[in-house]
């Protein structure tokens, strides 16, 4: 069985994450991505081959979500999110200083999840 990785937002620490993966011999065809502007998402899949996809449709389609957007904007994704995230989805968090109830209320009926 095929796992689907999902990084949402790929800024520079998300891109960081998705091109250790490539590199450690994750298929790119097993990655999705997501990214705010069309450009970064076309420049993503150019140089890496990976799939982009909305924030919705990456909740609904990957086996585990890593969530790599700034501090500040997390609400707001978790917030977009929350209707499509399953309870069986593990969810990741890279954001710094963000307290595990954070998630908890905005992501309902909770899913697995680790944070930093």
């Amino acid at each position: 069985m095929t796992q689907k990785v999902a990084v949402l937002g790929t800024g520079k620490i998300g891109e960081a994450l998705l091109s250790g993966m490539i590199r450690a011999g994750w298929a790119p065809a097993d990655l999705l991505v997501t990214a705010r502007r069309q450009e970064r998402a076309d420049e993503l899949r150019t140089r890496y081959g990976v799939t982009p996809v909305t924030n919705a449709e990456a909740a609904k389609t990957a086996d585990t979500l890593i969530l790599t957007v700034k501090p500040q904007d997390m609400g707001t994704l978790l917030d977009e999110l929350a209707p499509h995230v399953p309870a069986d989805r593990l969810v990741v968090s890279g954001a710094a200083g963000i307290p595990t109830s954070f998630f908890e209320e905005r992501l309902a009926p909770a899913p697995r999840w680790s944070g930093s």
